[in-house]
């Protein structure tokens, strides 16, 4: 299927470029800003970006010294569009803002864990000089105004050596709110399970096209031509390698203990990602001043996990917080979810062929690794890292016992030869 091939690997490649997704890094941005442009054009908007980037390279210190509230009050509140910013600088800018607004909590409101906050339901102001800026960023990119997975993990990071891949080795944090290597190794941990993970976009864009073979509405007009055993093997082909690739992120998640404390993590990391209830965003007049609620940073968050159920037509959407961690990933990547939630027959497909015992190896295969190993090697880490100190809530504000739904839902969509 050499010229079918191509049509494929042509529309996989249009797929990833329109939603912005990386062959080599997949979800992961492959070059995050260190530094806001110094050549915008408006002096005031460049002394105010030279402001914000020794902010962010002193966020530490002023965590620290307590000093996060003082820092904001020196701020302006940004009289300039994001509306005309790159898509790459509007992120730096919204990573810049969010980092502060976690930190700003964490000092004005130092709870002693999640659970705490999540009982704490009184209005809490967030000043203008952070809910402006990072309101009209969210507007921007479609992320929630927070600080989410998708910039803390997936937009701030840099290659040690630019000339290598990302690699556990070869990546260091922009910015973190510790400087521990707690921290660092934590973060560096989802960044590196990404590139992991990152071969497999293709293979499953792949296999979500090649499903729809049999659809009438179809546009793979020349694979209707083809043998229905040359469509089989290709499909079983996407589907192993994808699975090759989940296993091998899983792999790089099982390295988590290595460098980040139980300790550590939770009594020093942990709160910075967590975001309090009924937040004002201050100056925003389209929220009217009514409180907001908004989950915290977590993994959960990821897109890679939402495509990799979508694509296997594992539905979570009746959950009362999986849909929701959508809302925290950029517009681009929601939108590319929804496609494949949309376009992907894989399930179908295997379904309507369950007599081909490699066809159906080949899909348990991906529910094993993802949904399943993944989910069970998450479980014990939050029992290790958070459920051992006593507390019963995820950092994105879920009960630890939501991840064993999830799971127990997964396995589920396994099939039985």
């Amino acid at each position: 299927m050499k010229n079918d091939s191509t049509e494929l690997q042509n529309d996989v490649r249009l797929l990833m470029e329109t939603h912005g997704v990386s062959f080599e890094t997949g979800f992961l941005a492959e070059r995050p800003l260190r530094w806001l442009p110094k050549d915008v054009g408006q002096v005031p908007q460049t002394t105010e970006f030279e402001h914000l980037d020794a902010m962010a390279y002193s966020l530490e210190q002023a965590i620290s010294e307590r000093k996060v509230a003082e820092s904001i009050e020196r701020l302006e509140v940004p009289c300039w569009s994001f509306e005309d910013l790159s898509w790459t600088v509007v992120h730096r800018l919204m990573l810049i803002y969010a980092m502060y607004t976690h930190a700003y909590f964490r000092e004005v409101y130092p709870y002693r864990n999640v659970s705490a906050l999540m009982q704490d339901q009184s209005a809490k102001i967030l000043p203008a000089q952070l809910a402006v800026p990072l309101w009209r960023a969210s507007q921007r990119t479609g992320m929630e105004p927070t600080m989410s997975y998708g910039l803390y993990a997936l937009w701030n990071y840099y290659r040690k050596d630019p000339g290598k891949p990302v690699s556990l080795d070869n990546i260091e944090l922009i910015h973190s709110f510790t400087g521990t290597l707690d921290e660092r190794w934590f973060v560096w941990i989802h960044q590196a399970v990404e590139v992991a993970f990152a071969p497999a976009i293709p293979e499953l864009l792949k296999a979500c096209l090649l499903s729809r073979v049999c659809d009438p509405d179809s546009s793979m007009l020349s694979l209707k031509q083809l043998d229905e055993n040359v469509i089989v093997e290709e499909m079983i082909r996407c589907l192993e390698h994808a699975a090759k690739a989940a296993r091998d992120a899983v792999a790089v998640l099982k390295r988590m203990r290595e460098h980040c404390d139980y300790g550590t993590y939770f009594n020093r990391v942990r709160l910075f990602f967590a975001f309090p209830n009924s937040v004002v965003f201050g100056g925003v007049e389209e929220l009217g001043g009514k409180p907001q609620q908004k989950l915290g940073e977590t993994g959960g968050q990821t897109p890679f996990m939402h495509f990799q159920l979508a694509a296997a037509g594992i539905d979570h959407d009746d959950d009362p917080y999986f849909p929701r961690m959508r809302g925290y990933m950029s517009q681009p990547f929601r939108d590319l979810i929804e496609f494949v939630k949309q376009t992907s027959q894989i399930r179908s497909f295997v379904l309507e062929r369950r007599r081909h015992e490699r066809l159906v190896q080949a899909y348990n295969a991906l529910i094993q690794a993802i949904p399943l190993d993944w989910r069970l090697t998450h479980m014990r880490l939050v029992e290790d890292f958070i459920g051992r100190f006593g507390e019963g809530h995820g950092t994105g504000k879920p009960p630890l016992d939501w991840l064993s739904a999830l799971h127990k839902k997964a396995a589920s969509y396994l099939i039985t030869l």
